[in-house]
């Protein structure tokens, strides 16, 4: 009966110990940059897509770490860790001739961090237009970025 005992509590503290080694070696969600209006407008662009995830009319900044990669417009060089790149995703309107941005859906970031390593060194985060967080699965991002992979996962050009 001890020995049973033993053994329960020896698995629950194996279960326990590679839940937390994996909790930890996982980067946490990266925040929502309160300023990020505030930074370089690298370009806009639009997802036409209705049932793709980054649907809308995308308004792209980048922070000063990652305007240094966009400027250098040096092919595959990979950005520094502490890059921030944030898009604010608006409604497609069309209105006569014009496409243009409407009410904002969501707003998606992506800090490089060599420490994501299963997601090319990167951290995915989405929000609401609130500042609340949206559950997204990370692994979805890095599925549509491997095309950009040759740009260190980076869809975005700058526009000046």
């Amino acid at each position: 009966m001890l020995a049973d005992r033993r053994t329960v509590l020896a698995v629950a503290a194996a279960l326990v110990a590679a839940f937390a080694g994996r909790a930890a070696a996982e980067p946490k969600a990266p925040p929502l940059p309160k300023d990020y209006r505030t930074w370089m407008h690298v370009r806009s662009m639009v997802v036409t897509d209705a049932d793709h995830g980054m649907y809308g009319f995308q308004d792209v900044y980048a922070n000063k770490l990652a305007l240094e990669t966009f400027r250098a417009k040096a092919p595959g060089k990979p950005f520094k860790d502490g890059a921030v790149i944030v898009a604010s995703i608006h409604e497609v309107v069309t209105q006569d001739v014009m496409v243009k941005p409407g009410a904002q859906r969501r707003i998606a970031v992506k800090v490089k961090d060599h420490k994501a390593t299963a997601t090319g060194g990167w951290r995915y985060a989405v929000y609401d237009p609130a500042g609340k967080p949206v559950k997204i699965d990370t692994a979805n991002c890095q599925a549509c970025h491997v095309q950009a992979k040759d740009t260190d996962f980076v869809f975005a050009r700058l526009t000046e």
